[in-house]
Formats: C-alpha cells, sequence, structure tokens
C-alpha cells in the first residue's frame, strides 16, 4: 500500500472526512499550519492512539521526516496513515505561492 501523498495534491483534493496530523512542535504549529490541522507534537505521542481507527489520517511536519516514523507508527496499530510528502515547508513554498497573485 502507498504510504505516501503529495503534499499540495493533498490540499487541493482533501478527502472531507481526513484526519490533518501535524506533528511539529506547538510552537512552530501556532506560528503556522495547514487550515484544519490536528496538532500532536512528537513529545506526546501517546495521544496518536486516541485518533479514531476508521479515518484516514495525513500526517505531516516541516520536512517530512519525523511523519514518515508517525506513519509507520499508526500504521502498526492498524490505523490508515499516509505520509504528506514534501512537509509543512512545501506546502509553504508551492501551494501557497502559487496562489498568490502580484
Amino acid at each position: 500500500m502507498e504510504s505516501e501523498v503529495d503534499i499540495c495534491e493533498f490540499v487541493e483534493n482533501r478527502p472531507p472526512d481526513a484526519i490533518l496530523l501535524d506533528v511539529r512542535e506547538k510552537i512552530t504549529f501556532s506560528h503556522g499550519n495547514i487550515p484544519g490541522s490536528v496538532n500532536i507534537p512528537l513529545d506526546e505521542l501517546s495521544e496518536l492512539y486516541s485518533l479514531p481507527k476508521d479515518k484516514k489520517i495525513y500526517v505531516y511536519c516541516q520536512a517530512d521526516i519525523f511523519s514518515k516514523e508517525v506513519v509507520y507508527l499508526l500504521r502498526d496499530e492498524g490505523y490508515e496513515a499516509y505520509n504528506l510528502s514534501g512537509g509543512y515547508r512545501k506546502y509553504l513554498l508551492e501551494y501557497l505561492l502559487s496562489k498568490k497573485t502580484l
């Protein structure tokens, strides 16, 4: 099963019942995030398992390093989880800049 989805494609075609999980630190999350994200930082990973198993979970971090690990953890516990490749950095650089009108 493919475990990665391009972050910009996800934002453009977000499934309505998807959970968007940001695993960056709370302070980083508070300075900017993808609208509709739930924040569970890496130091609070035990909270991951309170997420519903009947929904697809899409995980991102700053540059998609830590999010890959979280996806592996979730999949091991029976969740349908996907890494959003490129992370928040790609979202900022490609998605938001492509929407900016000059």
